[in-house]
């Protein structure tokens, strides 16, 4: 009578490649192992790719269990034990559930495995200990390793900041360490990332985005410092610079968190194409008796104007409020038009898509811990990471269809709307805003004709 057979292939590292465990060493070994046997059948193959042994939750692993629960397996390949397991709890919580399925499994390189008789299970169990201490071990001096190189300022890494070079193993000042130190100088006194990307094209015709330069800010490299060593490496910063730079990075970090820019991502330049971006804009006038008043506004305007050469001439700087209303006024215009089509506009494919696989790794974690392969704290832990990763997805599900806003009333229902609503509508619609430096406005939208 044929066995269905599932392959199980597993590897975490570069390493384990260069031990003869490389994903088509693996297979290889499978295979030519099920070729010699007349009561075998391939039902299918699972493999986890850069998966550690120690962790339960890997994806071709789970869809495995789901098989075994469908009854589509009567025996599992792998070619050692450490490719199964190497965590001892998890291997005997899953053994359960591989007994109460009828299920075996067979390291091919190593038949001296077996779990028919008690001194099996045992010699397995004591394998399975020894592989998870292995592991353990093995952690533990690849960060022993690390921590004393850096308590010997030893580079750990490959990554050099800008304005160091690697010498000896250790990183030292190099030619570009006047300019990183005036960075730092440029942002302490402009407080602006923007400006200091500008700055640093500007003078010295370098470029770098805004995140490349706030992780600079924030390297605390730059005073010689890491985390276990206070003089890793000579300082091209002084402290006192870097830490007003830090507090003025956490300043802003509120205050841009508080701003949504309702149209970000769908206005672009008419003169060079590029996406003009939102900012706030402060303004002061005076009142008839003499009062002096600030106020703000949020406007767009061309990134091609960060640069002094290659200069885009658009440089108006729109009104968030103008393109609403401008938008508003037209859409009733067409309104009959787009009802049809925008009450069939819910969240982008990639988002609905990448939502829906998260649910059933959601809904997988969650068999597993009813079927007592992890612990609560596992299950917790995990599901937690993966509703973090639906946070941005999730809430826009619900937006267009709370209200059904795309109406004849669609301008009193759209002043209910807070940012986000207001930011995701119009993203449901619009392909994009093409403005020019005369604040002319040409609407594309996602369901025109």
């Amino acid at each position: 009578m044929l066995k269905r057979a599932a392959l199980y292939i597993r590897v975490s590292t570069d390493q384990q490649a260069k031990h003869g465990d490389s994903l088509d060493a693996q297979i290889a070994t499978l295979k030519d192992y099920v070729s010699t046997q007349d009561n075998l059948t391939i039902i299918d193959t699972y493999i986890d790719d850069g998966i550690s042994g120690q962790k339960l939750y890997r994806d071709e692993f789970q869809r495995l269990l789901e098989d075994i629960k469908k009854n589509r397996i009567d025996i599992i390949l792998f070619t050692k034990l450490d490719r199964w397991f190497r965590n001892l709890r998890h291997y005997l919580n899953i053994q359960e559930i591989l007994d109460n399925s009828g299920v075996t499994w067979l390291a091919v390189s190593q038949p001296f495995f077996n779990t028919d008789t008690a001194y099996g299970r045992s010699f397995v169990n004591q394998s399975m200990s020894f592989a998870e201490l292995e592991a353990q071990m093995a952690s533990e001096r690849i960060k022993a390793v690390f921590e004393n190189k850096i308590r010997k300022g030893e580079v750990v890494t490959g990554s050099v900041p800008f304005g160091y070079k690697i010498c000896d193993k250790k990183l030292i000042p190099n030619e570009n360490a006047p300019i990183a130190k005036d960075i730092f100088k440029h942002y302490s006194i402009h407080n602006s990332i923007r400006l200091t990307v500008e700055y640093l094209f500007n003078e010295y015709d370098i470029t770098r985005s805004s995140r490349t330069i706030k992780h600079m800010l924030r390297n605390r490299k730059y005073i010689g410092e890491v985390s276990g060593n206070k003089n890793y490496c000579p300082p091209i910063v002084d402290k006192e610079t870097f830490e007003k730079v830090q507090n003025l990075l956490d300043k802003n970090i509120s205050s841009i968190a508080k701003r949504t820019y309702i149209f970000s991502g769908l206005v672009v330049c008419s003169c060079c194409g590029k996406k003009m971006t939102g900012r706030y804009r402060k303004r002061k006038y005076i009142k008839k008796d003499g009062t002096v008043m600030y106020y703000t506004k949020k406007v767009y305007r061309c990134n091609g104007n960060t640069y002094k050469r290659n200069k885009c001439p658009n440089k108006i700087n729109i009104a968030e409020e103008i393109l609403e209303e401008y938008l508003l006024n037209n859409i009733k215009a067409d309104a009959e038009n787009f009802e049809a089509k925008q009450k069939k506009i819910a969240v982008s494919a990639p988002e609905k898509n990448n939502n829906s696989k998260i649910l059933k790794k959601i809904e997988r974690l969650k068999k597993a811990y009813l079927n007592e392969v992890i612990s609560l704290d596992e299950y917790k832990k995990d599901r937690k990471e993966l509703e973090q990763m639906m946070i941005q997805v999730k809430p826009k599900e619900t937006i267009v269809f709370k209200s059904n806003w795309f109406n004849k009333n669609i301008e009193s229902t759209y002043r209910d709307f807070d940012e986000e609503e207001k930011r995701f509508v119009w993203r449901s619609v619009l392909k994009n805003l093409i403005v020019d430096p005369h604040s002319k406005i040409t609407i594309n939208f996602l369901t025109k004709n």
